[in-house]
């Protein structure tokens, strides 16, 4: 695994943004629309489409893994393994694929391993590194 990549989960688009443009991020094409439905519709105040659109906008510079045939298959395998959702094990495939070694989540266990990707929760961590990407394990 690349230590210098790291994976961010929908949670971190929606509520802590600022930094992903550091060049390490990846995020999955799961993940981009799990923030359109997040900030369209399920934040208690949604944003208008147009406002949601510009901030889609600004995760064009990501590096935007796509789910495959082989992320699927990887995802069925890590639900099987570690008994997860299927929709948090292909978060996770897509960040084992990409070559992330870290994943910052608030949804999935701080401090889990899953197959040599660790799970950080990036409200835990100082700002600094949540805004330019984790220390090298």
């Amino acid at each position: 695994m690349t230590a210098a990549r790291y994976f961010r989960d929908t949670n971190v688009l929606v509520y802590a943004n600022d930094g992903i443009r550091s060049g390490r991020a990846v995020i999955s094409s799961q993940v981009l629309s799990e923030f359109w439905v997040t900030v369209t519709q399920k934040l208690q105040v949604p944003l208008d489409r147009q406002t949601a659109e510009k901030e889609l906008e600004r995760f064009r510079v990501l590096r935007v893994m796509g789910i495959e045939y082989g992320t699927v298959r990887a995802a069925i395998h890590l639900q099987k393994r570690h008994q997860l959702s299927y929709w948090d094990a292909l978060i996770l495939a897509a960040a084992q694929l990409s070559g992330c070694a870290r994943l910052y989540s608030e949804d999935m266990n701080e401090g889990q391993e899953y197959d040599g990707l660790m799970v950080a929760n990036p409200f835990s961590v100082g700002p600094e590194q949540v805004s330019t990407g984790p220390a090298t394990p």
